[in-house]
């Protein structure tokens, strides 16, 4: 497991991810959209807060992107992948308690989060081992 294929994965995933909440959240990630989240009923426009939050996740991601396309170091860029695989890890295992009160099936909401902490953590371990290991994973440059 190559730092370059974890460098290329992870910019194909935070691209994809920053590109479709920037640019319309609504169509890709609520209940009706593209992906069909049915815990998300909308986001609504940009300005409205959640529309807003969305959008600004969104660039945060592109940016992180465009960063390592413009020359962050792909070890620089993996620390970064790394760091929000596992600090968000927390807010996903948070979500996996939701229960879901919408007409969709409440069982659905705390696995499709379960997913999400299973891929965080794979994701996780897969940077740490692209990286070296956990001391250089955690070696600041």
């Amino acid at each position: 497991m190559s730092l370059d294929l974890y460098d290329i994965a992870m910019q194909a995933y935070f691209s994809l991810y920053g590109l479709t909440m920037t640019t319309d959240p609504d169509m890709f990630w609520s209940a009706k959209g593209i992906m069909r989240v049915p815990y998300v009923t909308a986001f609504g426009g940009a300005t409205s807060a959640v529309g807003f939050f969305a959008r600004m996740t969104g660039l945060g991601f592109v940016i992180m992107v465009l960063g390592r396309r413009a020359g962050t170091p792909k070890a620089t860029f993996a620390k970064q992948a790394l760091a929000f695989h596992v600090l968000s890890t927390k807010w996903f295992c948070d979500l996996t308690q939701v229960v879901s009160t919408r007409r969709s099936p409440s069982i659905f909401i705390p696995w499709a989060w379960k997913l999400q902490v299973f891929v965080n953590i794979v994701l996780a371990i897969w940077g740490i081992v692209a990286l070296g290991g956990p001391k250089k994973a955690l070696k600041l440059d």
